[in-house]
């Protein structure tokens, strides 16, 4: 199994599913979710788009997490061959006092 590492993140909203068709007109879809990067004692970081692997689609909810991810290679789009982190897992966590600004 590859080696994965951790990241405290806030989802703040899961975004509807994307329908899209590739240039060899095939279909297919992109998750995203809008999230917080927080640092180990939950001062907000970073705000961004993180996609969300289909085998996850079911799992992901507006929340705090301790999020894993793992290194693989991109098979599709412009990133197609690229080494990217994947989210592979994703643990409830509770923050105290909730997210704190920078």
């Amino acid at each position: 199994m590859a080696k994965q590492f951790t990241s405290l993140l806030q989802v703040l909203k899961v975004d509807d599913v994307e329908k899209k068709t590739g240039k060899d007109g095939s279909e297919y879809t992109i998750h995203t979710a809008q999230c917080a990067l927080l640092s180990d004692d939950g001062v907000l970081e970073k705000v961004g788009a993180l996609r969300i692997p289909e085998r996850m689609r079911e799992s992901v909810k507006v929340g705090t997490f301790q999020a894993s991810f793992a290194l693989e290679v991109a098979q599709w789009g412009k990133s197609k061959g690229e080494v990217m982190a994947a989210l592979v897992g994703l643990v409830p966590v509770s923050l105290k006092g909730g997210a704190k600004s920078a």
